[in-house]
């Protein structure tokens, strides 16, 4: 083979890996959130922005429209670069005659295949990291110059893509492009309500808008054809008004001479209408999800006039859901859940800036709201201690809020290291661990919910095992949310943090963390976590394994606390697998009751985890505790321990991590990507659905495939593992 003929090799083979990428990106981020919008969307949109007669008068004297077609546009163009160039000539053009000389230098369109443009990345993955074709540069108050570059997704108003073909063969595959562009922006751009952008082909454009309820595109239209709908989207995606962009002008900041953001303010209305100002706490956040569909939540810190520090958490509520401000002004005043100042609901809803639909997914939310609420301000997430004392204080006085929540009749639903704040210094008990984010919480009735385990909802790396069973089980057999799937889920914290963390609150060595167990809980197959999490509960090695691979600076004080909390979940899981089937010969379907036994029981079960904290706390008082001491090797595998998950479609998604609602972070997140090991991905916001086998038996102990096909297309390694995992499969169904 010439070198030629490799180097075309080659670049086909990068291609086809990156299409692959961006369908696995549409997948993850979007699912069936697309819809096609009436080919009238795109001609009603902007109509304010120019008069007919203007565009007219544009068209005859401008020189770019000439006997019904655009002159730069060339005929047959050959090369991308030809399109570049004369796209954003008409682009320059348009913006010029429409708008004020004042303006000219705040929006201009730029070449960003030619230009210095900082395009980051997604996850692992290189291959998605390109930049778009061309960009509208933007300069004002929302926008920021990239600390690396002259040019970025942190100011540009919208990207425009380019193809040289009027029908893309892979549709799916241009949406996923735009897709990735939109994520980026609402990443850097934190005040986004909605992104929009076009796509050339040809000479051929259509229309894309993001939002949090999904994306939504127009059919082609030809623009020689309809030159006055082609004007109005420039000058709209181009619009000096924020508002007009899709930014939310309640928040702004102050530009410096070096372009970045040096001061900033929100404003926000009260219940009672009265307008407020806080000025944002420019070295603290904000925080921001990273995926494009759902809630969207954004933290503000920000510093009232008399010097006090809050949280501003902006976010987006599916119109099927209640919102927490509900929930929040019920829980005003309990020791352990953070407090609301004052809120904001119903800020703009996501159908105001959509048009009706001609296709629409299966299951896909139609419309949410923005909510704003405003709370006081606590101390950074529970994985930020410095102590074992503090952490220990931390995680048991959130459990005993959550108690004090059920008291209420609320259960949590999202237990997770990211809704667990540190209490304020020298915090009483009480107030040393406090929850956060109620946005996932709901009634219950006593000790259950009404609403079935779901596992799309929480975050994967600390969902109980019934939670993760419920993407198998019958819909009839699958239980309602209780309050031991958040127990559980307390437990999964603490043994996260006692395995990856140092007794000063330091992450454990980045080989150690790879090999260790706790980084697999977050496989995004279901059936893969439930079976590495059962193996952890359930193998006699197992706990010795974890025990000799904790820092010794753990053992004095959490070494029973780590095998007695281990324990009660192992009893709880086993009681509830058992019973599940329960009433399935003799009624056909669940028993109603069927885990009445077991929720009896709550004040007993509290009490216990509770007394077992409190006795480690005292061993905390009195032991002296050599925190620097050496970190000891990982344990040889072995039948109970499971590899880290193998490099998946969910890798190359930028991990979600759940919103510290009223934490106070220290770094700003838009400003780099995460390492390994990475933090849990939140599935109520990435819902991962990978297709069913039809061998069952395997699907439930974690496998793909039967043992043969297995066989076929693994290697020895994890061939050993899937059998032990088969065995743990049969262990299992003897309990049915």
């Amino acid at each position: 083979m010439s070198s030629s003929d490799s180097t075309s090799s080659s670049s086909t083979h990068n291609n086809k890996e990156r299409e692959g990428l961006l369908r696995d990106l549409l997948s993850q981020e979007l699912g069936a959130a697309i819809s096609v919008s009436s080919d009238a969307w795109k001609s009603s949109l902007y109509v304010e922005l120019a008069s007919e007669g203007s565009i007219k008068q544009y068209l005859d004297d401008s020189g770019e429209y000439k006997d019904g077609r655009w002159s730069r546009l060339p005929k047959f163009p050959t090369r991308k670069s030809q399109l570049r160039e004369s796209l954003c000539g008409m682009i320059n053009s348009i913006i010029r005659f429409f708008s004020s000389k004042e303006t000219h230098a705040a929006r201009k369109a730029v070449d960003a295949r030619v230009n210095s443009f900082y395009r980051g990345s997604i996850g692992s993955s290189n291959a998605l990291s390109s930049s778009p074709d061309i960009v509208i540069k933007a300069s004002g108050p929302s926008f920021s110059t990239p600390r690396v570059a002259s040019l970025g997704f942190s100011n540009i108003a919208a990207c425009v893509g380019i193809s040289l073909k009027e029908a893309p063969a892979d549709e799916s595959a241009q949406v996923a492009e735009m897709a990735m562009y939109a994520k980026h922006t609402f990443i850097q751009q934190p005040n986004r309500n909605f992104v929009r952008s076009i796509a050339v082909m040809g000479r051929k454009v259509r229309l894309f808008h993001f939002d949090r309820s999904g994306t939504q595109y127009s059919p082609p239209f030809d623009i020689h054809e309809d030159p006055h709908a082609f004007i109005r989207l420039i000058l709209g995606l181009s619009s000096i008004d924020e508002r007009t962009l899709g930014l939310d002008d309640t928040i702004q900041w102050t530009i410096g001479p070096d372009g970045q953001k040096v001061a900033g303010t929100l404003k926000t209305v009260r219940p009672d209408s009265t307008v407020v100002f806080y000025d944002l706490v420019m070295d603290r956040g904000p925080f921001t999800r990273t995926s494009l569909c759902g809630r969207g939540t954004t933290c503000w810190v920000v510093r009232t006039a008399d010097g006090e520090e809050l949280i501003v958490k902006d976010y987006w509520v599916a119109e099927d859901q209640p919102s927490e401000v509900g929930l929040l002004d019920e829980v005003k005043g309990l020791s352990g859940v953070c407090q609301m100042v004052s809120y904001e609901d119903n800020r703009v809803r996501v159908k105001d800036f959509r048009a009706e639909t001609i296709a629409l997914g299966d299951d896909v939310t139609s419309n949410r709201t923005k909510i704003r609420i405003v709370m006081k301000a606590y101390g950074p997430s529970i994985e930020s201690f410095t102590s074992v004392a503090q952490f220990l204080s931390a995680l048991r006085d959130a459990i005993a809020a959550h108690k004090a929540l059920l008291d209420r009749n609320i259960i949590h639903r999202d237990i997770s290291l990211n809704n667990i704040l540190l209490g304020l210094e020298d915090a009483n008990e009480g107030n040393r661990g406090v929850l956060i984010d109620l946005d996932l919480a709901i009634k219950s009735f006593g000790p259950l919910t009404e609403i079935p385990a779901d596992f799309r909802m929480g975050t994967r790396t600390f969902q109980s095992l019934m939670v993760l069973r419920s993407y198998d089980l019958q819909p009839a057999f699958i239980p309602e949310y209780d309050y031991l799937d958040d127990i559980e889920a307390f437990f999964w914290v603490f043994a996260y943090i006692v395995l990856g963390y140092t007794p000063d609150g330091h992450r454990m060595p980045e080989h150690k963390s790879r090999e260790l167990t706790v980084w697999s809980w977050n496989d995004s197959h279901p059936h893969h976590a439930l079976a590495k999490k059962w193996a952890f509960l359930n193998a006699p090695s197992a706990a010795y394994e974890a025990e000799a691979a904790m820092h010794p600076g753990w053992k004095a004080t959490c070494r029973d606390l780590f095998l007695e909390f281990r324990e009660f979940v192992h009893e709880i899981s086993y009681e509830k697998q058992r019973l599940v089937y329960n009433g399935r010969k003799e009624l056909g379907r669940p028993a109603p009751d069927r885990f009445a036994s077991l929720l009896a029981k709550v004040d007993d079960h509290y009490a216990r985890i509770l007394g077992m904290f409190d006795t480690a706390l005292k061993k905390a008082g009195e032991a002296d505790i050599d925190e620097s001491a050496s970190i000891p090797f990982p344990p040889a595998p072995s039948a109970s321990s499971s590899p880290s998950p193998q490099p998946s479609a969910s890798e190359y998604v930028e991990p979600e991590a759940t919103a510290s609602a009223t934490s106070l972070p220290t770094t700003n997140p838009t400003g780099g990507s995460l390492t390994l090991p990475v933090k849990p991905e939140t599935l109520a916001e990435q819902p991962v659905t990978p297709p069913r086998n039809s061998k069952r038996r395997y699907d439930e102990a974690g496998l793909d495939d039967s043992p043969v096909e297995s066989k076929r297309r693994c290697p020895p390694s994890r061939r050993a593992l899937r059998g032990i995992l088969s065995s743990v499969y049969e262990y299992c169904r003897s309990w049915l």
